[in-house]
């Protein structure tokens, strides 16, 4: 049978549908973005004026998360409104590339971290808690209320419930910074304070790895995770005359963008029935797998004779 394409997943239809759900992530990413540099700054500037490295150190991390943020609203921005007739699939993988970027620039900003945490160590300096505490609770609250603002949208797209965790990751930051601002309090121990910065630094680290691992799992085109190609081939071979199915290539465009090339045998039948067991197939891989764009191709039970030796 000849090359088949199911309506639902055209380039442009596909294309229309990522900008549908990409205008509501666009909205809450900026109020975010607001609201995540307005405290990053606040916690900076609060942190060389109490001497306090953790809460600078939880700047920085705030700062990690506020670069991440741009990334996804650049790469929203680039993509839906910007096409070009060499790149059939848009712009889409300037988000992961300016994602994979930022993970490489924050190895030197750890570095410093914890270099300066060393150095704490060695020449402790006096705190003051009292304003330390105040802006890491102002820094908590503006964390809680922006992952309110994530968390909608977080439970049905990938790339919303990426940036809930950052939200989450820089909430655990300032707990450590306020749980470090009150054991200085009451028992003046300075020395908490480069113990917590040096926490946050391996707790950016572990995020930079993870966004560098992410990122260039996606340019490799990997399957994308969750995803197996087994599985994918056992549902397609459990429908109703559909022989066999070779050749699967899955992949990932951009955060929540799947898509999928194979082969699909079949019985041999009328083209319009051959359309109605095809438009099942790409039901499945939406509704179960989340691939949206899928270029399938029809064969009939002559290829199984042709190749079975």
């Amino acid at each position: 049978m000849e090359h088949m394409h199911h309506p639902k997943t055209t380039t442009h239809d596909g294309h229309h549908h990522a900008h549908g759900h990409r205008g509501e992530e666009s909205k809450r990413l900026k109020l975010v973005i607001l609201l995540t540099g307005f405290m990053m700054v606040v916690e900076g500037v609060a942190g060389v004026m109490t001497n306090s490295l953790a809460l600078l150190s939880d700047a920085f991390h705030m700062l990690t998360h506020f670069g991440a943020l741009l990334i996804s609203l650049g790469g929203i921005l680039i993509a839906t409104r910007f096409t070009s007739e060499d790149k059939t699939f848009g712009y889409w993988r300037a988000e992961i590339l300016t994602a994979l970027l930022n993970g490489i620039t924050l190895i030197p900003i750890v570095g410093y971290i914890l270099y300066e945490s060393y150095q704490r160590f060695l020449h402790p300096k006096e705190i003051s808690e009292i304003p330390m505490l105040v802006v890491a609770f102002a820094g908590l609250l503006v964390n809680l209320i922006s992952a309110a603002l994530l968390w909608k949208t977080g439970e049905k797209d990938i790339n919303m419930r990426g940036a809930f965790i950052h939200m989450m990751g820089d909430t655990l930051s300032s707990v450590a910074v306020i749980a470090a601002g009150a054991l200085i309090y009451f028992t003046g121990w300075v020395l908490i304070d480069p113990v917590a910065s040096a926490i946050i630094g391996v707790m950016i680290l572990l995020w930079s790895a993870g966004l560098i691992n992410e990122s260039v799992h996606i340019l490799l085109e990997s399957v994308p995770k969750g995803i197996k190609i087994e599985e994918v081939a056992m549902e397609i071979r459990g429908l109703d005359r559909v022989r066999d199915v070779h050749d699967i290539h899955i992949w990932q465009i951009t955060s929540g963008m799947y898509s999928m090339t194979c082969h699909v045998v079949m019985e041999e039948m009328p083209f319009s029935e051959a359309q109605r067991i095809l438009h099942r197939i790409h039901h499945l891989l939406d509704e179960k797998f989340h691939i949206s764009h899928a270029n399938i191709q029809m064969e009939g039970e002559g290829y199984l004779e042709e190749h079975k030796h």
